[in-house]
């Protein structure tokens, strides 16, 4: 990756303003690609190769951010890809359960851009 070359972020977010507003946000700091659930993340792994993961925890499907994460590990090359959790899920303990999950960040709803790209670039660097 050239210093020019912004990363490259798949965002996996079930609510459609969500997806907008996180497109919105990230386009000017990263590469990024919205998808809405599983079935389409794993569809994007195969045809674009990523620096980082934004996992929305509560996907409106059978599987969570959660799964996703471990889906994605389990595929060549991506066990070291960095990963986010974006969840509500905001109460004392639940950042050191999804960094126990294997997620390198954590990042609560409501969040600002600040929040996003400083804990997506921190995710990266921490790689």
């Amino acid at each position: 990756m050239s210093d020019s070359t912004p990363p490259s972020l798949l965002a996996v977010e079930d609510n459609s303003e969500t997806q907008l507003l996180l497109d919105h946000l990230l386009k000017s700091s990263f590469e990024v690609v919205v998808v809405s659930g599983v079935a389409d993340a794993l569809e994007a792994v195969e045809q674009h190769s990523f620096d980082a993961f934004l996992l929305d925890i509560n996907l409106s499907e059978e599987r969570t951010g959660t799964d996703l994460l471990h889906l994605l590990r389990d595929q060549d090359g991506m066990a070291d890809t960095p990963a986010v959790a974006l969840t509500a899920y905001a109460m004392p303990g639940d950042r050191e359960d999804f960094l126990e999950a294997g997620f390198d960040e954590y990042v609560s709803k409501p969040f600002t851009r600040t929040d996003l790209t400083d804990t997506i670039q921190e995710a990266l660097a921490s790689r």
